[in-house]
């Protein structure tokens, strides 16, 4: 049965997402299971919110 991130992580990889940057976290492990279930997202660790920010937007 697909869960709520599971069809989060579907319409972010049919919109051509490769990479999450984040912060790992008991509100995210949903969303971190489900990207790692998905096997097309990657998650990429970070230290500071800002800074996945900053890494997304030059990533984009």
């Amino acid at each position: 049965m697909a869960t709520f991130a599971d069809h989060i992580i579907a319409m972010l990889s049919a919109s051509g997402v490769c990479r999450v940057y984040g912060l790992p976290g008991d509100s995210l492990n949903g969303f971190t299971d489900a990207i790692r279930r998905s096997g097309e997202i990657s998650w990429e660790h970070v230290r500071h919110e800002e800074t996945a920010a900053f890494a997304a937007a030059a990533d984009a």
